[in-house]
C-alpha cells in the first residue's frame, strides 16, 4: 500500500517541476539500476527536469538498457531541488555523501523509495516497505498513483529489478504479487526475454574461466557454510573483473548441502567485499552482514571490510559469527 500523506506530498512536489536527480546506489543491482532508470524515464515524462548520477560502474548484465548511457558520474549538485534514492538503505549508499554532501543536507527534497529493514524512513518524502520483494514494485505502485503512462520502456526497468531481485522468481521473496506485478509489466511492453538472456544467461568466456575457478575453491564448512574467496589476482590473471562474479553466489547457494553462502571477493583497492544468500527459512544471513557493518535482507546480504585482505583469519572470523 501506498501511504496516501506521502503520496500528496509528491504530488505537490512534481507539480513546481523541481530541478531533480535520480541517483543509482553504488551497491549496484538490477533492483537500483532499474527503480533509478524507471523512475529518470518518468520524470522525463512529467516535464520535470531530471539527471540521472551514479559512482557505480555498471555490470555488464544489466548494462543493456538503453538509458545507461545518460548516467553521469560528476555534476553541479547545488542546481538541484530535489533527489531520489531508489533501492537505498542508507542515504549515505549514493557515495557522493562526501564529496557532495548538499545531496544528504536538508537543502534538498529527499525522495527515499526502498524495501530494506534497515531503511529509516530518513527521506523528506518517504515510501519504504519492507514487504515487497523489490524497490521497483514500489515505484511501480508510485507511478501508478500519479497515473503516468508506462512505456516499454519504462516497464522493461521496473522488470529488470522484480526479475533481479526474486533470482528469476526463484527466491523465497517470490510472492503473488511478484507474479501480477510482473504480469501487468510485460502487458505494458516489458521485454522479459532480454531481461532473462542478460541477467542470469549470458556469460562470456572469461566468466566461465573465473566461475570455473570460485567453484574449484570452494569450501563447505561442517555447518554447512558454502563459502570461497576471490583475490583480484584472480581476476587479473584472466582478464576478468569482479563484475564477472555476478550470478555466482546464487549458483553456489543452490547447493541442498548449504545452509547458507557467503562469497567474498577483493575490489581493485583491496577491500573485501561479501554477499550471503540462503534459501533456508531458519537462516537470516542479514543478521550475519550486520554484524560486520552490512545489511540487506533477511535471504540476501552483503557487507565490506576496508582495505582488509582475503586471508584464512577472514574467513574463519565470517563462518564462527
Amino acid at each position: 500500500m501506498i501511504d496516501t500523506e506521502q503520496l500528496e506530498k509528491l504530488k505537490k512536489l512534481l507539480e513546481t517541476k523541481p530541478n531533480t536527480i535520480v541517483i543509482v546506489a553504488e551497491n549496484i543491482d538490477p533492483d537500483a539500476l532499474g527503480g533509478s532508470i524507471g523512475m529518470y524515464l518518468a520524470l522525463k515524462k512529467m516535464d520535470i527536469p531530471v539527471e540521472l548520477a551514479s559512482l557505480a560502474k555498471i555490470p555488464e548484465n544489466i548494462g543493456f538498457l538503453k538509458e545507461v548511457k545518460d548516467i553521469k558520474t560528476d555534476f553541479d549538485e547545488k542546481k538541484f531541488d530535489a533527489i531520489f534514492f531508489i533501492d537505498c538503505g542508507d542515504k549515505k549508499m549514493i557515495g557522493y555523501h562526501e564529496t557532495k554532501p548538499y545531496l544528504i543536507s536538508n537543502k534538498i527534497t529527499k525522495i527515499n523509495i526502498d524495501h530494506h529493514f534497515s531503511n529509516d524512513n530518513f527521506g523528506d518524502i518517504n515510501f519504504v516497505n519492507p514487504k515487497a520483494a523489490s524497490a521497483t514494485m514500489i515505484v511501480f505502485e508510485v507511478l501508478k498513483k500519479l497515473k503516468i503512462d508506462i512505456s516499454p520502456d519504462i516497464a522493461t526497468a521496473l522488470l529488470l529489478g522484480i526479475y533481479g531481485d526474486t533470482g528469476g522468481f526463484m527466491h523465497q521473496n517470490t510472492t503473488p504479487d511478484c507474479y501480477a506485478s510482473a504480469a501487468e509489466l510485460v502487458r505494458l511492453g516489458a521485454n522479459i526475454h532480454k531481461i532473462a538472456k542478460n541477467v542470469f544467461r549470458s556469460y562470456d568466456l572469461k566468466t566461465l574461466k573465473l566461475w570455473a575457478k570460485v567453484l574449484q575453491n570452494l569450501h563447505i564448512t561442517s555447518d554447512g557454510a558454502a563459502i570461497v574467496g576471490v583475490e583480484k589476482e584472480d581476476y587479473e590473471s584472466i582478464g576478468a573483473s569482479r563484475e564477472d562474479l555476478n550470478g555466482i553466489i546464487d549458483f553456489i547457494n543452490s547447493m541442498p548441502e548449504a545452509r547458507y553462502s557467503v562469497l567474498l571477493s577483493e575490489d581493485e583497492n583491496k577491500n573485501v567485499k561479501a554477499s550471503l544468500r540462503t534459501r533456508r527459512p531458519d537462516i537470516d544471513v542479514k543478521a550475519l552482514a550486520e554484524k560486520f557493518g552490512g545489511g540487506g535482507h533477511i535471504k540476501a546480504s552483503g557487507f565490506t571490510i576496508k582495505g582488509g585482505h582475503l586471508e584464512k583469519e577472514v574467513k574463519w572470523k565470517i563462518i564462527q559469527s
